[in-house]
């Protein structure tokens, strides 16, 4: 455990000590009980409350084959040199 020395209001205090009195707990043993449970309810709590979380679904993409789990792949080929290149500026008819 670390030790830290904290400021509260008047009520606050006050408050502490009756409540940790009333349930036989020390003052410093209460207040890291409601801290614990604080922060387990705010880590329960996540990302589920985040209204950007709404807007996920919204929208649909092409159905391609491409996904977040494989876009490396399409990002960074490494078959190219087995593809036959397309000679799409030269027109061997014209050249006559």
């Amino acid at each position: 455990m670390k030790r830290a020395q904290i400021i509260l209001e008047e009520w606050q205090h006050e408050w502490l000590a009756q409540e940790a009195e009333r349930q036989a707990l020390s003052m410093s043993a209460l207040l890291r009980q409601l801290l614990t449970e604080a922060i387990e309810r705010r880590q329960t709590q996540g990302w589920a409350d985040d209204p950007l979380w709404g807007i996920i679904g919204l929208g649909e993409g092409p159905h391609d084959g491409i996904t977040s789990e494989n876009l490396d792949k399409f990002l960074y080929r490494t078959d190219w040199q087995d593809r036959p290149l397309l000679k799409v500026a030269e027109n061997n008819d014209s050249d006559s």
